[in-house]
């Protein structure tokens, strides 16, 4: 008994269905797109709110101090001294490359000066600090 749409051919389907790919590889790029901006910083700081004035570009170097002092450069794990953090920035000095002093809000402000010129006396004057942006609603 032949049926119109079933076929008994010995050639078969040589299609290859590609869907499944396309669902595994949508929710893997979602997955990406969630996880992305939690790896930004090493250390976790309670930046000070401002105006937004533009976005952070990637690929310079980001100087991190926490609420209790200790400094931060990039995504090393552990605390840096002022004489290491001058160390670890002199191979930027010939890139031209920006710094961005991340400083938690209950930072001491004395502890934030002191980092600031500590890039500053390894040669990278461009340095600049970063924010949040205040929310709408509190402007």
């Amino acid at each position: 008994m032949e049926f119109g749409w079933f076929h008994d051919d010995e050639d078969g389907l040589a299609e290859i269905n590609i869907t499944p790919l396309v669902d595994v590889s949508l929710v893997l790029l979602i997955i990406f797109m969630i996880t992305a901006p939690m790896l930004v910083q090493g250390a976790s700081v309670d930046l000070p709110q401002t105006r937004p004035m533009s976005k952070l570009p990637s690929g310079n170097v980001f100087v991190t101090v926490d609420a209790n002092g200790d400094i931060y450069m990039n995504e090393i794990e552990s605390a840096l001294e002022l004489r290491d953090l001058e160390q670890r920035l002199i191979p930027f000095i010939e890139l031209g490359q920006s710094v961005y002093l991340q400083g938690d809000i209950a930072t001491n402000y004395g502890r934030i000066m002191e980092v600031m010129d500590a890039i500053k006396s390894a040669g990278l004057d461009n340095v600049n600090l970063v924010t949040t942006p205040v929310p709408p609603n509190q402007r």
